[in-house]
């Protein structure tokens, strides 16, 4: 797919959120937006992109998501963030990020409840 072609989709589906009106519903497709608009960033329009192989770093992760970049390593060491190495860093599939975007999002009786120590 064009990387072009994948910003007009992400801007339509962006508009389609916000009339909907409903909060959650654009609450969750700007944080969808914002995490491809990320790892689209610096792509000319006519690359040609496999959306399944598009990755982020450990710092964009965390920029996405609102994190601090270590806490995003500590999700990756404790197993909840899938990741592979690469030099002195982290690469995360986009498709490894949806889960925590989209548990920002869910009504909050079907959160998992968060263990204290």
């Amino acid at each position: 797919m064009k990387v072009g072609v994948l910003r007009q989709r992400l801007s339509a589906a962006f508009e389609t959120a916000m009339r909907n009106r409903e909060a959650t519903a654009i609450a969750l497709t700007a944080d969808r937006t914002k995490a491809m608009a990320v790892a689209l960033a610096g792509l000319p329009d006519d690359a040609d992109i496999e959306v399944d192989a598009l990755d982020l770093s450990t710092r964009a992760v965390a920029s996405v998501l609102g994190f601090h970049p270590e806490h995003v390593r500590r999700l990756i060491r404790g197993g909840r963030l899938r990741a592979r190495r690469v030099g002195g860093d982290y690469r995360l599939a986009l498709d490894d990020i949806w889960p925590l975007i989209e548990a920002r999002h869910r009504e909050p009786g079907r959160r998992r409840a968060v263990r204290r120590r």
